[in-house]
């Protein structure tokens, strides 16, 4: 659920014999790369026993599209759940999931990994970026209201909301409703009572942990080749060493629980989307891991 209603949506043309049903989710080609096939597809597996979802990646390459054809997932999705088909502008939380307390913290944990940032943030233009922040934007706002009475009042975190804020995308203005959580002990809170689990984001706490701070505008491979310590600074020009990949994916999994999967069953995830893609589409995912260095393959 906290999937779907961050980077989730449903589609559901019902006519006759010609029907279609698609349950897709979307996110950043290399950002968030290793979270939809690492915790994503996982998750959908063992959730619904679907496997081999169909996955689509644009012409740029900037962002990736895992998609499931299931009428029955769809219409349970729709009608059990009560989930929108197309824009998610009304959706809400069940009340299923919002009167378990274990539930709805599992939904944050994957709101957040969807559509949500975490960020450090600087008192002064040349200070440290030591000051945590966790900020999730949606178009729907009883989601927004629904989960914030549940960190306030179940967790005892502060939180700040802003609705109907306006943001200007590329075709349309967008009314957004923002939820943030900025107190280091709240953030611990999150992390302790809730978790992470984009690799992306938990690269960065492993930074802040390493360097007291983590800059702003660095990228997954730079992060994750910096961690490894196959780099001297965030800013890796390329893809990274197996070994090196391998090595900080398990340090994840131990310390975070996520992703789902190990480092070496990630690579061959990313190996066989990588062939498929290159077969249908002819292009592949942005490269992450450098399987062709020497001694690597």
């Amino acid at each position: 659920m906290g999937i779907h209603l961050g980077d989730g949506s449903l589609s559901a043309r019902m006519r006759g014999s010609h029907s279609t049903y698609q349950y897709d989710i979307t996110g950043h080609a290399t950002e968030d790369q290793l979270y939809l096939i690492g915790q994503v597809i996982p998750i959908v597996s063992s959730a619904y026993g679907l496997h081999q979802p169909g996955i689509y990646l644009d012409r740029r390459q900037s962002w990736i599209s895992v998609r499931y054809q299931s009428k029955s997932v769809v219409l349970f999705k729709h009608e059990s759940l009560g989930l929108p088909n197309g824009r998610k502008t009304n959706a809400s939380i069940p009340h299923v999931i919002r009167d378990d307390g274990r539930l709805m913290r599992c939904l944050a944990r994957e709101l957040v990994a969807t559509d949500g940032v975490l960020g450090f943030y600087s008192a002064s233009p040349s200070g440290p970026h030591k000051y945590a922040r966790i900020q999730l934007k949606l178009t729907a706002a009883a989601v927004v209201a629904e989960l914030a009475n549940f960190l306030k009042h179940e967790l005892g975190m502060s939180v700040s909301c802003r609705m109907n804020a306006v943001t200007h995308g590329r075709w349309i203005r967008s009314p957004q409703h923002i939820l943030q959580v900025n107190c280091l002990g709240d953030i611990d809170t999150w992390r302790r009572e809730i978790g992470f689990s984009n690799p992306s984001h938990i690269s960065r706490l492993m930074i802040f942990e390493l360097m007291g701070e983590c800059p702003p505008r660095t990228g997954t491979v730079g992060r994750l080749s910096f961690l490894s310590g196959r780099s001297s600074d965030l800013t890796c020009p390329g893809p990274i060493p197996r070994s090196a990949f391998i090595s900080v994916i398990d340090e994840m999994r131990k310390r975070f629980g996520s992703p789902r999967v190990k480092g070496e069953h990630l690579i061959q995830q990313m190996r066989g989307i990588n062939r498929r893609l290159q077969t249908r589409l002819g292009r592949g995912l942005p490269e992450i891991v450098n399987l062709r260095a020497a001694g690597e393959i």
